[in-house]
């Protein structure tokens, strides 16, 4: 069916009321429907296509009682969408970038989710981060985050005695490649010998370290600095006293306190 905006048999600018058509509907001109709701169904095909010829920009123009709130169309081969304020996505073949309100690419500062309007997790796929500054260097790349818990050991070199174990506890914050760990070993000891180890990192450190150290009931430390130290692949640290030996025991009380804090990069 073909029906003329000048002449025809039906005159100038026809309405219709109720129309059903069977087959193809071609439409040379504007298109008006003043409608509730419409429904497009097709069987095992494309139920609708919206195909703008010629320059790129506007393909479906999104409207509030008459006023342009924003617009879905085409730019340089890439489906955008975006609002009148100038804040839109541009779905490129190897990303999403942002736009303005005709959908050309812009380096913007917008937000994801405002305020007190956060949104959800963001789940990133292995060897994927977070590039900072606006930079894509690796150095710029926040690729690792963690939490967790670890069970530190306590052994010395030559003899460990009688020793066994009244608490271990261990806890860790890994982020990038800075690994923080703080832990808190209870002994009961009444012999032993060699030098003071501690073990059961969560890492293999990859440079040397140091940490804080705070004994209870280690008979054999003398007053001064005790500062815990460890080399690069080395899964244990031992205890120096002021920085310039290593603290060697001789025997400990029956019931030993150890807290100790310290970080390594991996």
């Amino acid at each position: 069916m073909t029906i003329k905006k000048h002449g025809g048999i039906f005159g100038r600018n026809p309405t219709f009321n109720d129309v059903n058509i069977d087959g193809d509907l071609t439409v040379s001109g504007n298109l008006s429907a003043n409608i509730e709701a419409t429904t497009v169904t097709a069987d095992s095909t494309v139920p609708l296509t919206v195909n703008r010829t010629g320059s790129q920009g506007d393909t479906i123009q999104i409207e509030d009682d008459g006023t342009k709130i924003g617009t879905v169309g085409v730019k340089g081969g890439a489906l955008f969408l975006a609002d009148v304020s100038g804040t839109g996505l541009r779905f490129e073949s190897n990303g999403i970038v942002m736009t303005d309100g005709d959908g050309d690419k812009v380096a913007a500062s917008y937000s994801l989710g405002l305020g007190a309007y956060p949104i959800g997790s963001i789940f990133l796929g292995s060897g994927h981060g977070i590039y900072m500054d606006g930079n894509n260097g690796t150095a710029n790349n926040f690729d690792d985050y963690e939490e967790g818990t670890w069970t530190p050991t306590l052994y010395f070199t030559s003899s460990d005695g009688d020793k066994s174990y009244l608490q271990q506890t261990g806890t860790y914050t890994k982020i990038g490649n800075l690994v923080n760990c703080q832990g808190f070993v209870r002994i009961s000891e009444t012999t032993a010998s060699g030098n003071l180890r501690f073990g059961g990192f969560p890492f293999t450190p990859s440079s040397e370290f140091a940490g804080s150290f705070s004994p209870y009931g280690f008979v054999s430390i003398s007053n001064g600095q005790i500062t815990m130290r460890g080399e690069s692949g080395q899964t244990y640290a031992e205890l120096w006293n002021n920085l310039t030996s290593r603290i060697t025991a001789s025997n400990t009380d029956s019931d030993c306190y150890f807290w100790f804090s310290f970080q390594f990069r991996v």
